[in-house]
């Protein structure tokens, strides 16, 4: 049977034309194969080509280019660009099934169909592995990805076999029973494509504003008191001294972040070291346990902004690994690599200090898959982008290693600078109370101040005594206006060194917002 040979009798205005054929056959090859790669990636954890694409465009693109993005759609940003991948992969799909079409038309008297559909697949497979991963920063065959070179080609070949055994049996059922390529129905014309894929768009679209409108509306003032009774810390409106794990910001490159068995992974120590380790998770919780209280913020964050919390970590201090390992001399930095290829570096200095730890626990439970499970570190002083999740390797090296983020222009020491926010209140009658929090970073908070009109004379805020050296202190100010009106209300944190948050304002990019945080409250 020839299973490429597209014979339409009797073409009618209603009948699709010999051209409108070979698009529906090809375009239900490329729609299998796609379903096959994504199947593939979320059961078996393969590589997923529109997955790579979309790293690959956010790794080449200009910060100044995803900032704004981010800032004109949010989250929605990094889905959308993932989308137009997965259209390119598809586009892409059914160009080449077309040629193949055309091409074995040609050839059809001198090859059997199926050795043809067999090459195929054989030659859509080695352009992947061997030209288009590479390209995406894979590697050959997939060699720098965290499936490995033998995994990701056999898996590919799996999906690629789908693509070729789908345009096989489609275009069989189009000779058998042509009458099914005559059905409006069933008439997926290149206009119904392009309609198709704004319609997903959109879907997409409206998906993720209805998913962020509800949960802006369900998680409104996450992390904070609710109906507190208003004896300090319990304000209604503050953040809660400990961020509850579901309300934790986060933030990621990915499209999907990855799923990590433990009973697989393992933690390895290579580069400077003289004894190289490798370490199962059972491992790691066998080691010397420590616990602390320590507060994450996004270098992303924007001033009076959410992005920024408190937690309880435990883990094992990165020093003690280490010195396991044994430091070689001239080391400079600590590279880390995570499962999700994401990598990073800390200079050796704050590897060492007490407070930097692999945690595996995340206020009293095991990491989430969002924060990082089964590991990640965790080091006071410099923003969380610098704090990998999914820890999968560690390796002491001679030179500044520019992580993920400084290649695309982000400051590389990523110090956190000192902030306050104001959490509360919105609107007043009579007395108020003021609060918020305050951080920076590992020089603690010695106090905070508080202007209400608009900067112009200043008062001392009491100060709850943070929970440990790395966390975010709690304040409060009470407050009784002396007329109804708007007032501008402004904080300023002080740090342990002395030194006063900046009034000097500056964007997020390259080395975290400054500036301090302004509300205006209306008093009846």
């Amino acid at each position: 049977m020839d299973i490429l040979k597209l014979d339409l009798q009797n073409t009618g205005p209603e009948q699709p034309s010999e051209s409108e054929v070979r698009f529906q056959v090809a375009l239900l090859a490329a729609l299998a194969c796609a379903a096959a790669s994504f199947i593939a990636r979320f059961v078996f954890d393969a590589p997923l080509v529109p997955e790579l694409l979309a790293h690959f465009i956010f790794a080449v693109m200009p910060i100044s280019v995803i900032e704004v993005g981010v800032g004109l759609l949010g989250p929605f940003a990094k889905r959308l660009a993932f989308v137009g991948c997965v259209v390119l992969y598809i586009i892409a799909l059914l160009g080449a099934a077309l040629a193949f079409i055309r091409y074995s038309n040609k050839v059809k008297n001198r090859a059997p169909a199926r050795l043809m559909a067999a090459a195929f697949t054989v030659l859509v497979w080695a352009v992947f592995v061997f030209l288009v991963i590479p390209l995406l920063g894979g590697g050959v065959s997939g060699r720098y990805l965290r499936q490995g070179p033998l995994f990701t080609a056999l898996s590919l070949l799996a999906v690629f076999a789908v693509y070729g055994i789908a345009l096989s049996l489609v275009s069989a059922i189009y000779i058998e029973r042509p009458e099914v390529a005559r059905v409006n129905n069933y008439r997926l014309s290149r206009r119904r494509f392009i309609r198709g894929i704004g319609y997903a768009v959109v879907a997409v679209a409206a998906y993720e504003v209805a998913r962020s409108f509800l949960t802006t509306w369900w998680r409104s003032g996450s992390g904070r008191v609710k109906n507190g009774d208003g004896v300090f810390p319990n304000i209604d409106g503050l953040a809660m001294e400990v961020t509850p794990t579901d309300d934790f910001y986060v933030v990621s490159k990915n499209p999907f972040d990855p799923q990590v068995d433990t009973a697989r992974w393992r933690l390895e120590v290579t580069g400077l070291v003289e004894n190289p380790l490798t370490l199962t998770y059972e491992d790691l919780k066998g080691l010397p346990a420590v616990e602390q209280y320590a507060t994450l913020e996004c270098i992303d964050n924007k001033v009076g902004g959410d992005l920024i919390g408190n937690a309880l970590w435990r883990g094992v201090r990165l020093k003690d690994v280490l010195e396991k390992a044994g430091l070689k001399d001239g080391v400079v930095d600590i590279a880390l690599r995570a499962s999700d290829d994401y990598r990073d570096s800390i200079p050796l200095d704050r590897a060492l200090a007490d407070g930097s730890i692999l945690a595996y626990e995340m206020n009293g439970a095991p990491l989430t898959e969002a924060h990082g499970y089964p590991l990640r570190l965790i080091v006071p002083g410099i923003y969380g982008m610098k704090n990998v999740k999914w820890i999968k390797r560690i390796e002491p090296v001679n030179f500044d290693l520019k992580g993920y983020w400084q290649a695309r222009g982000w400051d590389d020491r990523a110090e956190y600078k000192t902030e306050s926010r104001i959490d509360t209140p919105d609107e007043v009658d009579g007395a108020a109370t003021i609060a918020g929090v305050a951080f920076a970073g590992d020089r603690g908070i010695s106090g905070v101040e508080v202007s209400t009109d608009g900067g112009k004379s200043w008062a001392a805020a009491e100060v709850k005594p943070a929970l440990s050296r790395y966390s975010w202190a709690l304040w409060h100010k009470e407050w009784r206006p002396e007329a109804a009106g708007t007032y501008s209300v402004v904080a300023r944190a002080i740090d342990g060194d002395g030194v006063t948050q900046t009034d000097r304002r500056s964007p997020v990019s390259p080395d975290g917002a400054s500036g301090r945080h302004t509300v205006r409250i209306v008093v009846n």
